[in-house]
């Protein structure tokens, strides 16, 4: 059933919001005379029936890309990024997670072709779900066909312009092509949403040595 348990995925939402405000106090401690408070949330209320459980989503995932380009710790981007990843994974349909859940049995046994076919008909079925694009996108790519699979991840990035594993997936194929400059400074973007991001750490810094140190 589409948005199948909508109340009860709502009320986890607005309790997250609230676990959001305590890793904003926990990973980002104050500083004599530069503290800045959170900005109050618009939480879920009676009063606001209308908003849809996405809503909500991109609400809670604005507050966590917030805190995480914060975060002064390894350990507590860590934490973020996790709240942000089970996020991504949350459809709120019954039908995309089991279609979600059968492209992953296929791609496991490599069998792309089939795994194509099923997040095909998961993005018509649910299109603002992010993650079945970027899984779709990374179908692409391991398929070797770049182009469709940059498409699809510019698709993700125009539901969440701050999805940094989308951003890495572009300068990962941007690298693969051999454009190395401009996968720098894509690279570069996701590390100024996620500055933790290892694999993403790790890749500008050789593309740094083989773009920049080479006077380009």
């Amino acid at each position: 059933m589409r948005f199948a348990g909508f109340a009860g995925g709502v009320a986890a939402l607005v309790l997250g919001l609230g676990i959001a405000c305590g890793l904003a106090q926990t990973t980002a401690p104050s500083k004599p005379g530069k503290s800045a408070p959170l900005p109050p949330l618009k939480t879920l209320s009676d009063s606001e029936p209308e908003k849809s459980l996405r809503e909500a989503q991109a609400e809670l995932l604005s507050v966590l890309y917030d805190q995480l380009q914060k975060a002064e710790s390894e350990a507590g981007a860590e934490r973020i990024t996790s709240a942000i990843e089970k996020l991504w994974s949350r459809s709120g349909s019954d039908t995309a997670d089991l279609l979600m859940e059968r492209a992953g049995i296929a791609i496991k046994v490599q069998n792309y072709d089939l795994a194509m076919k099923i997040l095909t008909a998961l993005t018509e079925v649910e299109p603002r779900f992010v993650a079945g694009w970027n899984q779709l996108a990374t179908v692409y790519f391991l398929k070797d066909q770049y182009v469709p699979a940059m498409q699809k991840l510019r698709h993700v990035l125009a539901l969440d312009p701050r999805h940094f594993k989308a951003i890495e997936g572009l300068a990962i194929i941007l690298r693969e092509t051999g454009n190395k400059k401009a996968a720098l400074q894509v690279t570069r973007k996701a590390l100024a949403i996620n500055p933790f991001l290892k694999s993403a750490k790790q890749a500008e810094e050789e593309l740094a040595r083989e773009v920049e140190g080479q006077g380009i």
